[in-house]
């Protein structure tokens, strides 16, 4: 906690602060806008990692919503394994980047019902399947195919209906690569694809983390969590809403073109 408390950048003001915990509120401008956000927030040690939340939960995000990374206990997801490992100040200044990241991306959730694909990874242990899966999809240069699936688009390999065999390839070896590959202007067949296990990495870890993602949600709705209705889509009920309910509070311009929804059933 001394590495967060020493590396605390000139937008957090620290109101008190203990061996364990830092107080204070987050005043971050924002580029060619008329406001700010402003939040006070709580950074505490849990567990020997560092966590963050509001100072008051619910007061100016929802308690939890999963779409916008307010996790079930409440506590913010600024990124991957962010809280672990900060044993220097640099360690905290990337600490202190991430949150002011993930806050300006609430801004963007607050006024479009949606999160930036690019800026998402998925939750729980499906994002170790999501990690894997880009990495997959690099080596096969496809990484903006696999970005333009998550925000929806329709991909091959997110097709259930291919089937890898014994050896990790893909079945009907003759037809032709998935990828895309051509020799000589014309398509090759699977049998022949220069790339075979990246292929095969590639799908199988984007259906873990389908699958990781669906037991997730399953598990939060069973445990009683409900929408928030915050977000056009959510994995706690079955339909997306036609709007969103907007939690900013500063009354701006803005607030009369975000419509009002009721939130869904989990």
């Amino acid at each position: 906690m001394d590495h967060i408390l020493q590396a605390a950048p000139v937008w957090f003001r620290v109101a008190s602060h203990t061996e364990s915990e830092v107080l204070g509120s987050a005043h971050i401008l924002l580029d060619n806008a008329v406001c700010s956000i402003e939040v006070d927030l709580r950074v505490h040690d849990q567990g020997g990692e560092i966590a963050v939340q509001e100072l008051v939960p619910g007061t100016s995000y929802p308690k939890t919503c999963h779409e916008r990374h307010l996790q079930s206990d409440e506590h913010f997801c600024i990124g991957f394994n962010a809280g672990k490992g900060i044993v220097s100040k640099d360690h905290a200044v990337v600490w202190w980047g991430l949150l002011r990241h993930f806050l300006k991306l609430q801004r963007v959730a607050e006024r479009t019902g949606r999160w930036p694909p690019q800026q998402e990874l998925a939750h729980g242990s499906a994002g170790a399947h999501q990690l894997a899966a880009i990495a997959a999809a690099k080596d096969l240069g496809i990484e903006d195919e696999y970005m333009d699936m998550l925000a929806g688009q329709s991909a091959w390999f997110a097709d259930s209906g291919l089937q890898l065999n014994a050896r990790n390839r893909l079945k009907n070896s003759w037809l032709p690569c998935p990828v895309g590959c051509r020799k000589n202007g014309k398509p090759i067949s699977r049998a022949v694809c220069c790339r075979p296990a990246a292929v095969a990495a590639l799908i199988t870890q984007e259906r873990l983390r389908r699958k990781k993602t669906a037991d997730f949600h399953w598990l939060a709705r069973a445990s009683g969590e409900q929408c928030c209705g915050t977000m056009l889509k959510c994995g706690l009920r079955d339909t997306p809403l036609d709007g969103v309910v907007s939690s900013d509070n500063s009354g701006d311009e803005s607030q009369g073109s975000i419509r009002t929804a009721k939130s869904g059933e989990a």
